[in-house]
C-alpha cells in the first residue's frame, strides 16, 4: 500500500531512530524499511474490506472508534493508525516501563492525543476502566493467537473487533486452528482473515468479532496463561 502522506511519518521515523538505542525499540533501522515494515504494515488494516456494512467502509475501525493497542513497543500499529485516522481515540497498553515512557514522549513530540497505560494486559483487563470498553483492540507480534485472545478479547466491547497482526497465511491458519477453543470461550467469532505479500513477506490480519461478554475469570494470571493456553 502507499503510505499515508502525513508529514508526521518522517518525524516519527527520525524519533524512532534517535531513541532506539536508549529504549531498544526495533531491530529495523533503515528508514525505507521502517517506512514499509512498520508504518505500511501497521496501516494495512485500513485497506482490509469488511463484510459488515455497519463499519461504513472503515474495516475494523469505524469512524470515531476507540482503539486499544496491546504491547505496541515502538508504537505499532496504534500510532501509525492514529496518524492516518486522527478521528480514533487511542490507548496504548505497554507492560515495559521504559517503552511506556518512550510512547508518552513520542505522542507529545508528534502532537498526538493518546493515553499510555503502563500495565500488564492480564491485570488491566480486570480494571472496569478498560474491560470491554473498546471498539477495537490490536496486537502485532506479541504472542501466539491462543494467548493473545485471552489477553486482548476481554478489552473488546460486545460488537467490537480484535485484530491480530500475523505473518504468512499458512502459519496464521495454524494459529487460528489452535485458538478456536479460546475464541469461543472468550465470547468471539472469527470474522475474516486478510493476507497479502509485502516487503515484509507474507502478512496476515485476523479479525475476531466480539459476540458476547467474556467470562469474568478471564484473563487468568500470567503463569496460568503460559502453562495451559485455552
Amino acid at each position: 500500500m502507499n503510505l499515508h502522506p502525513s508529514p508526521l511519518f518522517p518525524l516519527y521515523a527520525s524519533i524512532l531512530l534517535r531513541e532506539n538505542a536508549k529504549y531498544n525499540l526495533t531491530a529495523i533501522t533503515d528508514p525505507e524499511e521502517i517506512r514499509q515494515k512498520h508504518f505500511a504494515d501497521s496501516l494495512a488494516l485500513l485497506d482490509d474490506p469488511s463484510p459488515r456494512q455497519r463499519l461504513n467502509g472503515e474495516g475494523a475501525l469505524p469512524p470515531g472508534a476507540s482503539l486499544l493497542d496491546v504491547g505496541p513497543g515502538g508504537g505499532f500499529p496504534g500510532v501509525p493508525l492514529k496518524i492516518a485516522r486522527p478521528d480514533i481515540s487511542l490507548t496504548l497498553l505497554e507492560a515495559t516501563g521504559k517503552k511506556a515512557e518512550f510512547l508518552r514522549a513520542l505522542a507529545r513530540e508528534l502532537g498526538l492525543e493518546a493515553d499510555v497505560v503502563h500495565a500488564r494486559a492480564e491485570e488491566a483487563a480486570h480494571d472496569p476502566a478498560y474491560r470491554e470498553r473498546f471498539d477495537a483492540v490490536t496486537a502485532r507480534a506479541v504472542a501466539a493467537l491462543p494467548l493473545l485472545c485471552e489477553l486482548c478479547l476481554p478489552f473488546v466491547k460486545v460488537g467490537g473487533a480484535f485484530v491480530a497482526y500475523k505473518g504468512p497465511a499458512d502459519k496464521a491458519r495454524e494459529e487460528i486452528d489452535a485458538a478456536r477453543n479460546a475464541v469461543k470461550l472468550l465470547g468471539a467469532d472469527l470474522e475474516c482473515v486478510h493476507s497479502g505479500t509485502t516487503v515484509y513477506g507474507g502478512r496476515t490480519r485476523i479479525i475476531l468479532r466480539k459476540i458476547s461478554q467474556t467470562p469474568a475469570r478471564y484473563p487468568r494470571n500470567h503463569g496460568a496463561i503460559i502453562k495451559k493456553p485455552l
